[in-house]
């Protein structure tokens, strides 16, 4: 940022002629007030909304548009949902056995467990792959671009699929997939309003919960009526994959992406589309929000921006954070009760496996659309740390009804893991989803593309990793192997506890501050940031959002 040695200054000697050069920003609300300071720390005029002084409910109201069109690009998260859920109910299918299965001295087929594993390893391949240039992509062509990127690799996914190709299948629709995951979140981190971001950022898991009940569903009636089928499942991909373009042809681009290649009249013409119609919105002054945390997170970088920027400084600690959340996902039992979840309730012995699937996606998608409602209200460190703890015990819970009969076909142990794991899955989905939001949240707005694919980089290793270590576990330890996952989950239990923030209702320039000031996390909640004394400001001066000029408490 421009004057960085201000920091130093008294308040009171700051020039305004020192203000104006602060950004390059044509208009500018510098002129009207001081700058604010706190703990030493001063803010570069504007940098947070005066829309965030609504209410949670007036802030959907006001912004019904920025909502539609949000959940409307998510749309592709179907196809992810798809995607994870297929690799375990395909594999349990009696057609997939038959055509990819290896036949015993009797006769009988089955799947070795180093085909099962690599099988549903190559969709975490088909992710890295897009990990080597996502972000390159997305900074340089745009957020939309990379919308229409991700509906490519899919749609070559659905192709090779449908012409009986099924490990190019996997590895295209995995691509798919890495797109959407590291770019959607991105776009609706920058477009969404700060006070309702999380549940807009997080519902791209309802999506893909629904996505997830899709497969199930199919593969449990084509188990029980057309069992030598399994591609008619398959097929059904087309229909998101038609539906999503559609949607992403009425998105408009992210104004940071235009803000960051100095396109203003670019930017404005994506925020007229964006924000059109909402009373007392103005938009140079949003605009110039958006260019001045661009410009001091600018200012901030050590050297030339690369990707190693996100290992340097305070962005390290922001990359660290979201690794930990990526890492808790895969080690969370994930793989035995989600992406093996036919597999690991038929080695337990239950009557319908694929029925148990249908039941753990339908609290899924419940248990994300509590998630999605209450982040905003409640806030997103509590929620995810307590779900952590919560789900780190029931995993021993699993491991331990071993010892109770639950597979040895004792229909009380079943129904019991049965419910434990409805337990498991409903407290897992906010974890699953909280590296997803602060994938977009915590990095600065010059490295958001760039700490997405390193962080999901490690998620997709870890998942290679399980999804092989897994099926062998399965067969060897059965219910148990939730002693292992819950093993593992202590240590990142406590270092979620000691690291992730609370980022409710923050904008970008408050993250950027509160790292800046090396605020511990658990303190972020009550702490008062600069940005925040310049909002008040500015409203005290020139009004609130509807114009009226009133004392902010």
């Amino acid at each position: 940022m421009a004057n960085n040695d201000i920091d130093s200054r008294p308040l009171e000697t700051v020039t305004s002629t020192e203000k104006a050069g602060i950004s390059h920003v044509e208009q500018s609300v510098l002129d009207d007030f001081s700058l604010a300071k706190v703990d030493g720390y001063v803010s570069y005029g504007l940098a947070k909304s005066r829309f965030d002084n609504l209410t949670i409910p007036q802030t959907i109201w006001t912004f019904k548009r920025v909502i539609i069109i949000i959940i409307s690009v998510y749309t592709g998260y179907i196809c992810e949902g798809f995607e994870l859920n297929s690799s375990g109910s395909v594999i349990a299918n009696a057609g997939f056995i038959k055509q990819f299965g290896s036949g015993d001295e009797t006769g009988v087929r089955s799947l070795s467990t180093t085909w099962v594993s690599t099988w549903s390893a190559l969709l975490n391949v088909g992710q890295i792959l897009t990990f080597t240039h996502v972000s390159w992509f997305a900074d340089k062509f745009g957020r939309k671009a990379s919308f229409y990127l991700a509906w490519t690799w899919l749609a070559l996914g659905c192709v090779f699929i449908n012409v009986a190709k099924q490990a190019l299948g996997k590895l295209c629709n995995g691509a798919g997939v890495g797109v959407l995951q590291v770019t959607c979140q991105i776009y609706a981190m920058e477009v969404s309003p700060n006070k309702i971001r999380g549940g807009l950022v997080t519902f791209q898991a309802v999506w893909s919960d629904i996505g997830g009940i899709i497969i199930a569903v199919m593969m449990q009636q084509l188990n029980s009526k057309y069992p030598d089928n399994y591609l008619l499942a398959m097929r059904i991909l087309w229909a998101p994959i038609g539906l999503m373009l559609i949607c992403w042809i009425l998105a408009p681009e992210s104004p940071w992406f235009h803000a960051r290649h100095g396109n203003k009249e670019k930017a404005l013409k994506s925020m007229r589309w964006l924000y059109g119609g909402v009373e007392g919105y103005d938009y140079e002054e949003e605009y110039s929000i958006i260019v001045k945390t661009i410009e001091h997170e600018k200012g901030l970088l050590t050297s030339k921006f690369n990707t190693l920027e996100i290992f340097k400084g305070i962005n390290l600690k922001r990359t660290l954070t979201v690794m930990v959340l990526s890492a808790g996902q895969q080690l969370a039992g994930l793989v035995i009760i989600s992406t093996y979840s036919t597999y690991f309730f038929s080695l337990a012995g239950l009557d319908d496996p694929f029925l148990c699937t249908v039941i753990i996606s339908c609290v899924n998608l419940f248990s994300m659309i509590c998630w999605c409602l209450s982040t905003d209200f409640v806030g997103r460190r509590l929620i995810v740390n307590c779900c952590q703890t919560f789900a780190t015990v029931i995993l021993f819970v699993v491991g331990a009804l071993w010892y109770t009969g639950a597979q040895d076909g004792s229909v009380t142990g079943g129904t019991v893991l049965l419910v434990i794991c409805c337990l498991w899955s409903f407290a897992f989905q906010p974890i699953g989803m909280s590296y997803y939001l602060y994938s977009a949240e915590l990095p600065s707005a010059f490295l958001r593309t760039k700490t997405g694919p390193v962080t999901f980089f490690v998620n997709s290793i870890l998942g290679i990793a399980t999804c092989y270590a897994t099926p062998p576990m399965l067969l060897k330890m059965g219910v148990r192997s939730g002693f292992v996952f819950g093993a593992f989950s202590v240590p990142i239990c406590i270092l979620m506890w000691l690291m992730v923030p609370e980022t409710k209702g923050r904008s970008a320039a408050e993250i950027d501050e509160l790292y800046e000031r090396k605020i511990p996390v658990w303190r972020w909640t009550k702490t008062v940031t600069a940005v925040e004394e310049e909002m008040q400001t500015v409203t005290q001066i020139k009004g609130d959002v509807r114009g009226e000029t009133k004392e902010i408490a």
